[in-house]
C-alpha cells in the first residue's frame, strides 16, 4: 500500500513538474521576439509597380505623352506652313503713285513699270537708287525708230511710306545725256491717298516736312 501511494506521489510530482515545465516554456515563448520580418517599403513599391492596374495606367500615360508630342509637332509644322503662306512684305515702291500734274506711275512686284507714256517698261530699286528702263518706238523723219530711255532717280520714302520724293540723277536716250529741269525734285503720293490732282494738292503739304535737303 505504501508502495502504491509512493508511486502515485511520484506520478503526481512528475505531472506537476511536467506542467510547470510546459507553462514555463509557454511563458518564455510568449515574450520571445517574433522571427517574421515586417514588409519592406521597397517590396511594397515593387508590388505596386507590378500590379496590372499600375501597368495599364503607365501604358495609358505613355500613349497620352505620344499623343501630346504628336500634337505639338503638328502645331509647329502648321505654324511654319502658315508663315510661308503669309505673303511676304513687299517693297515700299510697289503700287501706283501720282504726281502733281496727274501722271500716274505703277510699279509691279515683278519689276514691271508703267508711267502711262512708256508702257511695258522695267525698273530696279537698289537701296535708294531707282532706275527705270523703257524701250519706245517713235516716228523720226517719217521712219519708225526704237529708242532706249533710262531714267535714274534717288528715292526717299516718307515715314508712312505713302509718299516718296524723287531727286532726278540722270536721263539718257540711246546713251545720250539729256538736260534736266531746273527743279530736280518730284513728290509722288500713293493713289490710295490721292486719286487726282485735287487730292494731291490737299495731301502734299503733309509731306513737305520730309522733303530731302537737295529739294529745299
Amino acid at each position: 500500500m505504501d508502495d502504491k501511494i509512493g508511486e502515485l506521489e511520484q506520478f503526481h510530482d512528475a505531472n506537476v513538474d511536467s506542467n510547470i515545465g510546459t507553462h514555463s516554456k509557454t511563458q518564455f515563448q510568449a515574450y520571445y521576439p517574433s522571427t517574421s520580418q515586417p514588409p519592406k517599403i521597397s517590396n511594397q513599391l515593387t508590388n505596386i509597380r507590378n500590379h496590372p492596374f499600375t501597368k495599364q495606367a503607365t501604358e495609358f500615360m505613355k500613349q497620352k505623352n505620344v499623343l501630346y508630342a504628336s500634337l505639338v509637332i503638328m502645331l509647329l509644322i502648321g505654324g511654319v506652313v502658315l508663315v510661308f503662306m503669309i505673303p511676304q512684305s513687299t517693297e515700299p515702291i510697289e503700287g501706283t503713285w501720282i504726281k502733281s500734274d496727274g501722271q500716274a506711275f505703277t510699279f509691279d512686284d515683278d519689276n514691271g513699270f508703267n508711267n502711262q507714256i512708256y508702257p511695258g517698261s522695267t525698273y530696279t530699286l537698289e537701296g535708294s537708287s531707282l532706275v527705270m528702263t523703257s524701250t519706245v518706238q517713235i516716228i523720226n523723219d517719217g521712219q519708225l525708230v526704237t529708242k532706249l530711255i533710262i531714267q535714274s532717280v534717288d528715292v526717299t520714302f516718307t515715314d508712312d511710306e505713302n509718299a516718296m520724293w524723287w531727286v532726278w540723277a540722270s536721263v539718257t536716250v540711246d546713251d545720250e545725256q539729256q538736260e534736266l529741269d531746273e527743279t530736280p525734285c518730284s513728290l509722288l503720293i500713293r493713289t490710295s491717298v490721292a486719286k487726282n490732282t485735287y487730292e494731291f494738292g490737299v495731301n502734299s503739304p503733309t509731306y513737305q516736312v520730309e522733303k530731302p535737303l537737295l529739294c529745299q
